[in-house]
């Protein structure tokens, strides 16, 4: 009978056979947010169609969706005369996603990234009608355009524009771009803007072979998760126990992660008013993990006081952060033994002890 061990070293073997998950180049608009929907994606959009705008990059874009459209409409003129307007309101209070007007056409343009068409295509048809009646686009061609990942089929009038198509439209006029014009900022930010297209349009980073083996696996995995959870629980406290028993003292402890690994934090319980202590921090990449320490600065405490008493003639990773707060120390723990770690940590906690008394006037 398998043992609980055999099969979670059977479940990691098989996942270290598995096609690397692919991981999405970046963008400026995508960092610091969980997605990119229809508004913020469509102001962009708005911004680099206008032909006159300051990103001095003319029809660039413009030309790109005229291009996405059938024959006849690839050579209209791709300047326009009013700035893009957004969030049209329509007679019956419908809005229009944005709506461009050049000499000659205006365009009324929705944009779905995710959602299905439920736009009330009539309405907007009946708006233009209605503007065409009160002369402001009297004689102008109507362009009725939906921008989808698909260009799925529309009602009659409607023309569909695929994401992609237009991502390739887009690079194709970049590149004209880049060979004409001297590069400048706004030509870097609409590649971030294609490349941030791009990653929203692609096929889902994990295969469908790592699809399967987690839904094959989803119990073993959540076993696997707990265990490793207990695991590392069951370590940080027996470290504290070592650690009481060396000293003498109370050692209070903390668990944390740092980029998703463990980072276990050590500090005597007497310290009050202060967050100094010693982080034990485990990687699983070799070479990686290794040892912190915290020295807690405030008031007359400053670093070269903390250097006269923490790792003195070591050499060491040496810093200052939190505003000027705390002083780190940082040693990397290569093939460390754990009787040597506990060693050092408890070193450490008693360099901090005397740091805390001396400084802080803490009584141990």
């Amino acid at each position: 009978m398998r043992t609980q061990l055999s099969t979670l070293e059977q479940l990691l073997a098989e996942f270290n056979q598995l096609e690397p998950v692919a991981v999405a180049e970046p963008t400026i608009f995508s960092i610091g947010s969980k997605g990119y929907y229809e508004n913020p994606t469509t102001d962009i959009l708005a911004f680099f169609c206008d032909s006159n705008g300051q990103h001095q990059l003319g029809d660039t874009v413009l030309k790109a969706l005229l291009h996405c459209l059938p024959e006849e409409y690839r050579s209209l003129d791709g300047s326009l005369i009013e700035t893009p307007e957004r969030e049209v309101k329509t007679q019956s209070g419908k809005r229009i996603d944005l709506l461009l007007e050049s000499t000659d056409w205006v365009m009324v343009l929705e944009n779905k990234i995710y959602h299905q068409q439920n736009n009330p295509f009539s309405d907007y048809e009946r708006f233009i009608q209605e503007e065409q009646n009160q002369t402001r686009f009297a004689g102008k061609q109507v362009i009725f355009v939906v921008l989808s990942p698909t260009g799925e089929a529309l009602p009659s009038g409607w023309y569909g524009i695929s994401y992609p198509s237009l991502i390739s439209a887009l690079k194709t006029q970049l590149a004209e771009q880049f060979l004409s014009q001297p590069i400048n900022k706004w030509t870097l930010l609409l590649r971030e803007f294609i490349l941030h297209l791009e990653t929203l349009m692609s096929q889902p980073s994990v295969n469908q072979q790592t699809l399967d083996f987690v839904l094959d696996n989803l119990s073993t995995i959540k076993e696997l998760q707990e265990t490793k959870q207990q695991a590392i629980n069951d370590y940080h406290q027996r470290l504290q126990t070592t650690l009481q028993s060396k000293l003498g003292k109370e050692i209070a402890i903390r668990l944390h992660h740092w980029r998703g690994y463990p980072a276990l934090r050590f500090a005597l319980a007497s310290w009050t008013d202060t967050d100094s202590d010693v982080v034990l921090f485990l990687s699983g990449e070799k070479g990686d993990s290794s040892i912190s320490v915290y020295a807690h600065l405030e008031g007359d405490s400053d670093e070269s006081k903390a250097d006269s008493l923490i790792l003195t003639g070591c050499n060491v990773e040496r810093w200052i952060e939190g505003n000027g707060t705390y002083r780190g120390y940082r040693i990397k723990l290569a093939t460390m033994p754990e009787d040597d770690i506990i060693q050092f940590i408890g070193e450490r906690l008693q360099e901090l002890d005397t740091f805390e008394r001396e400084y802080w006037g803490d009584e141990s």
